[in-house]
This record gives structure tokens, sequence and C-alpha cells, in this order.
């Protein structure tokens, strides 16, 4: 991600800005002071101690008489902090202001879906989406809520879902978003834990792109506890939070790599019967004693997988 200093000098109030600089030399009063760099955004004006969203500056002298200014700035890394709010994360995770807000209107569609999980219909409909799977109540009311979300956040342009694969026109700007409302609605009524997952990508298509051009995804986890597990590209790791009591999320675990584990989830294993290199890999699993995870929803299975290991 590109950094870039801005910096208000006393004398006239100049601006300088260096943008992808790795530690600029910037003249401020006809000196050069090393500066090592800031995230977009963050400012410095002279006079005294102060901050900003990403770092400190300290002044190391200031002539009064003149308005030169000599000083350097330092950078306080920003990072997320375990106990932050939804919304103090994002606030040090991004300052994209639109990405911030559609993150924060799928939290809340989040939170109703865990609710409704507990509590709605899981019968059969008489619908079949385009997939040829038959479609359940719990599925069309977890899809109706994120459509709502996205169209009511004024920052999504298109959506689609596994259940409604044409695009969607949510009349805002600045993202489109993909998702699959409620991956393993059919193992509701088992009472296991099932989950939402989605995509965020910059600008207003989603044919033509890849995962590496997301601006951000996420998973909502709905089990004995609900959690909403976060990245954002640009900003290390991956981010769990847990839904309190109070409605609100709160950070509880960062994750910044998955190590090689001993722990597997396959899906279709009936594909072993077609596809043998699928049956090595899977045989390869079970000669070297890892430890199978299955539930029949990909959402858990993954979320498995990524916290413990």
């Amino acid at each position: 991600m590109a950094t870039s200093i801005m910096i208000a000098a006393a004398a006239g109030s100049t601006v300088c800005s260096f943008p992808n600089v790795a530690c600029s030399s910037v003249v401020v009063g006809g000196s050069a002071q090393a500066v090592p760099p800031l995230r977009s955004g963050a400012s410095a004006s002279l006079g005294g101690k102060g901050s900003s969203l990403y770092g400190t500056y300290t002044p190391t002298a200031f002539n009064a008489v003149s308005q030169k200014a000599f000083f350097t700035v330092t950078k306080a890394l920003t990072r997320a902090e375990l106990g932050d709010s939804l919304e103090e994360f994002l606030t040090k995770a991004t300052t994209d202001k639109k990405l911030a807000r559609l993150m924060m209107s799928m939290g809340e569609a989040l939170r109703t879906i865990a609710f409704k999980v507990r509590t709605a219909s899981c019968g059969a409909t008489a619908c079949i989406n385009t997939f040829g799977d038959e479609q359940l109540a719990v599925d069309m009311l977890a899809d109706k809520l994120l459509f709502e979300a996205l169209k009511h956040s004024h920052v999504c342009k298109y959506a689609c879902s596994e259940e409604e694969p044409v695009l969607q026109d949510m009349e805002g700007e600045g993202f489109c978003v993909a998702f699959d409302p409620l991956d393993g609605s059919s193992i509701v009524d088992t009472n296991f834990t099932v989950g939402t997952i989605f995509g965020v990508w910059p600008g207003d298509k989603l044919t033509g792109i890849t995962g590496r051009d997301q601006a951000a995804s996420a998973m909502g986890i709905y089990g004995p506890r609900t959690t909403y597990v976060i990245a954002i590209n640009g900003f290390p790791g991956t981010h769990e939070f847990l839904l309190l009591d109070d409605g609100k999320w709160q950070h509880v675990k960062e994750t910044t790599e998955i190590r090689e584990g001993k722990l597997f989830s396959p899906g279709n294993l009936r594909a072993t019967f077609d596809n043998p290199e699928y049956e090595k890999l899977i045989n390869y699993y079970v000669s070297e004693k890892y430890t199978l995870r299955y539930t029949g929803g990909m959402v858990p299975d993954v979320n498995q997988v990524r916290r413990d290991t």
C-alpha cells in the first residue's frame, strides 16, 4: 500500500507530499531531515508535540521569529488491539471511510442473521436456485438481510450471491460484493455451526477480477458463539470479533500466519472416485495421521483450520 507524508509547515503552511517512500529527506525551512513514512493522510503541524491517527511528531527546534522549523517525524506503528470495538479496529485498519462503512453495515447484518438462525424456519421452500440447490427459508432470509445492508450502506454499486447470482444494483458507489449468505444451511437443523462468507472488490464490476483484487473479505460464524472474521487489504493478519451480549463486536483474536498443522477438512469426498490425485491427497492426510475436522459447512471448517494451526 502506498505511503505518503503530508507535512504542514509553519512557514507559509507549505504542504509537501512524498508518495511510495521508505524514508524521505524532507526540506522544511531550508534544512533536510530524514523522515520515516507515515500512512496516507497522516499529518503534522508545527509548534509542539502532537499526534495524528497513525503516528506522533516531535519538533526538534522552532524559531518563532523566522518561523523556520527543523523537526523529525516518528511513526508509531498502528496496530489493532485486542478489546477494540469493530469501529475502532476499522479506523486503524483502513483510511477508506467507505470501506469501513461497508464492513460496519455487514457486521449489522451478521448480528441479525445470528439471531434469525436460532429462530427462523429451516423448512424447505418451493424455490430452487440457479445452481440446482433447494433453497431454505433461512437461506433466503439471510440473503435478504445482506442485500438490504449493502443497499443501505450507500457505498456498494453491485452485489450478487449464491442465491441471487445475477448482479443486483445496490445504487451506491465504491465497491462490489459477492457472498454466500448462509453456507451450511442444510445442517442448521442438526445445530451445527454455519456461516456467511463475502468478498469486497473496489470499483463497479464483479467480472474479470480475482481474489487478489479484493479490498476486504470476511466470514460470519454462527455457532455456540457468533464471530466476525475480517481481513483488510494492506493491513496484516485476520482479525476475529466476538458478538457480545450488548450487541457490540469486540476484537478477540489476531492471526498473522497459518502454520503447517495436522488438521484437514476435505470437501466433496465423492470426488475421490473420479479424481485420482484428490484420492492420493486424502490418503496422504490419513497415512500421515492428520486429524479430520469436517462439519459439512465450509465456513466453520475454514475457520477452525485458520484458528487452530
